[in-house]
């Protein structure tokens, strides 16, 4: 565990390290940005940092052989913490907060530090971000918490006030195609500009677009919505919901599938507006920018508003683990009322 695993956030570091060198590292920090972009790896690495037991606190840099290094990244450690929302629930649970509470307020086990990483924080309820307060207000002594998101505005205004906000921008291109060849995802220079393109800035985007059969249903998908005759969309929910569902058993697996899928269709809108306006498309895939031609030939401005508002509202429902079918379903209904009465006009 180790700086070199993180990528892009140089700066992020450099503000973080100088803050420890003047004795003012915050007890609590917010991590925010967009999801995929290295986080939650960042937020680790600063634990493995704060719990090293040969480095300088000061330096934040793990030594990465020391016994509290190597129980940090066995995620072994007494002192490191890791919280998440369950996979089948749509809140991060008022028990889980309470559990973290409860095991925060106990005295290092090794060291004078203790670190607690809280993931999903965009999913906690109000009651379970209620009970944050009073540790936010009065962290044990030596204790560190990082909760993760993706922006300060979806968390409440007491919460965002008693942390530092770290702000994570995405990946720039060239480092997002630089790390996909490296990881071996992509099949050279070529395949990597492209997916780093799609990927806008997220590693973990980029990474489940690189899946061939995932990259063989979207065409056939976008296609099938530019095509001037219309589509069915309980036909096409159906056979999205059934794709989707080759995913896997997990159900986190299948919705992280369809949530690249509606995000494709949202960027495929994204162009359409692009191109009624004389702009290239966003997508680098000619395929992408001859659907959105087609469409932005049929469809008014207000029209493509409202297929991407209706793509968001998509994306945010399967966040919250709503019934999946009942998603698609409603989610290709609405598309096709406003796609397929403009193919018609």
């Amino acid at each position: 565990m180790s700086w070199e695993s993180v990528r892009g956030h140089d700066r992020i570091l450099a503000t973080l390290r100088a803050a420890a060198r003047a004795g003012r590292l915050p007890h609590a920090f917010l991590f925010v940005g967009p999801e995929g972009v290295g986080k939650r790896s960042f937020a680790r690495v600063l634990a493995g940092a704060l719990l090293c037991e040969t480095m300088p606190e000061e330096d934040l840099d793990p030594c990465g052989t020391c016994p509290g290094c190597l129980q940090a990244e066995a995620d072994t450690h007494p002192d490191l913490l890791q919280f998440a929302r369950p996979a089948e629930r749509s809140e991060l649970p008022i028990q889980v907060v309470r559990d973290l509470c409860s095991e925060f307020g106990l005295k290092p086990a090794r060291g004078r530090r203790k670190v607690a990483i809280v993931d999903d924080v965009d999913s906690m309820s109000e009651e379970a971000a209620n009970a944050f307060l009073k540790t936010l207000e009065e962290p044990p002594p030596g204790a560190v918490l990082i909760l993760i998101g993706t922006s300060p505005e979806l968390q409440l205004d007491t919460i965002v006030s008693r942390c530092q906000v770290v702000r994570f921008g995405s990946l720039p291109e060239p480092l997002l195609a630089e790390l996909l060849e490296e990881q071996g995802v992509a099949s050279g220079p070529d395949d990597a500009a492209r997916l780093a393109a799609l990927g806008e800035g997220s590693m973990s985007r980029a990474i489940g677009l690189a899946d061939p059969e995932l990259e063989r249903f979207r065409r056939e998908l976008i296609d099938e919505l530019a095509v001037a005759r219309g589509f069915d969309p309980s036909v096409v929910a159906q056979r999205f919901n059934a794709f989707v569902g080759q995913a896997g058993k997990e159900a986190a697996d299948r919705r992280r599938r369809a949530a690249l899928l509606i995000g494709e269709l949202a960027r495929l809108f994204r162009g359409v507006l692009w191109q009624t306006a004389g702009l290239e498309p966003p997508s680098p895939d000619p395929g992408d920018r001859a659907a959105a031609l087609e469409l932005a030939n049929r469809l008014e401005p207000e029209d493509v508003f409202a297929l991407l508002d209706r793509c968001l509202n998509a994306a945010y429902h399967l966040r919250r683990n709503l019934y999946l079918p009942v998603v698609l379903e409603s989610l290709f209904h609405d598309l096709s009322g406003l796609i397929n009465a403009r193919g018609r006009a």
